[in-house]
């Protein structure tokens, strides 16, 4: 009996189509878009679960850095924990607001806050380093700014600065140059003064007194100091004070001696450079 060649899975050419595949179907596109979009879907829930989890994940760390010498720093991060109680996540750190309110603590020059992921923030203050004082209730730091604390009690191994406001860089400028020339002399300015009119006067850590009137006060005393060799040794040691105002030399007054010591032949003189 004979049966048709195409039954047998014989080709017309000879060929067996046994082993062949069968080319795919509408259903086998479908199955393999449905598990594309599948995956795709378990993609975006997990990325939107992490963005969730990510956002609402509390700071558990408040790291504050810093040299400090005047400032608390667990004063610091109570200040920070408080703002943080408002909004207390990792997207929704307050950080202008913390910023603010470290910037109010006394000693604070400036302040920067940062995320640190995943639930830290750090908060770095740069303390204020008087060099001097200005008035009876302000300093003024090692980058020249003025800023106020209430009080200068316990600071008075600082030298003294006063004058008219916005003129505080310009004192510090003529302290630091008065006080390298007196470094020679074994001794430093204490207070500086600078007067509404622009007159210039200081004390001495020895306590003598110096007036400048309107001269450039370390112009002033690079010429004084080569004069002042011509009092002698003894007599620089009784210095009261010293007027510059005087253009072609400087009067002295004597500081009040014992009884038996030698008296200067004159309270008050000028002397002359040549």
């Amino acid at each position: 009996m004979a049966y048709p060649g195409n039954q047998l899975g014989v080709s017309s050419d000879g060929r067996n189509r046994a082993g062949s595949r069968p080319a795919p179907g509408a259903g086998g596109k479908f199955r393999a878009s449905f598990e594309a979009l599948l995956m795709l879907c378990l993609i975006w829930a997990t990325v939107a679960w992490g963005v969730q989890w990510f956002a609402e994940r509390q700071v558990q760390t408040v790291r504050v850095k810093g040299v400090f010498r005047y400032i608390d720093p667990a004063a610091v991060e109570s200040l920070v924990r408080e703002e943080l109680a408002s909004a207390n996540t990792y997207f929704g750190i307050p950080l202008a607001g913390i910023r603010e309110a470290v910037a109010t603590i006394p000693w604070v020059a400036d302040v920067s806050v940062e995320r640190r992921w995943p639930d830290r923030i750090e908060v770095e203050v740069l303390e204020h380093r008087p060099i001097a004082r200005w008035g009876d209730a302000d300093f003024i730091d090692d980058r020249m700014n003025r800023f106020h604390i209430g009080s200068t009690q316990g600071f008075e191994h600082l030298p003294l600065l006063t004058g008219p406001d916005g003129q505080e860089r310009r004192l510090v400028k003529v302290l630091v140059g008065l006080n390298d020339r007196f470094e020679t002399w074994g001794t430093r300015v204490a207070e500086l003064k600078l007067t509404d009119r622009w007159s210039w006067s200081l004390r001495l850590e020895s306590d003598v007194r110096i007036e400048f009137g309107r001269q450039e006060p370390v112009e002033a005393i690079a010429h004084l100091l080569g004069l002042l060799p011509l009092l002698g040794k003894e007599r620089m040691a009784l210095l009261q004070s010293i007027d510059l105002r005087y253009p072609y030399g400087f009067a002295v007054v004597w500081k009040p001696h014992p009884p038996d010591a030698e008296v200067p032949p004159e309270q008050s003189r000028e002397l002359s450079p040549a």
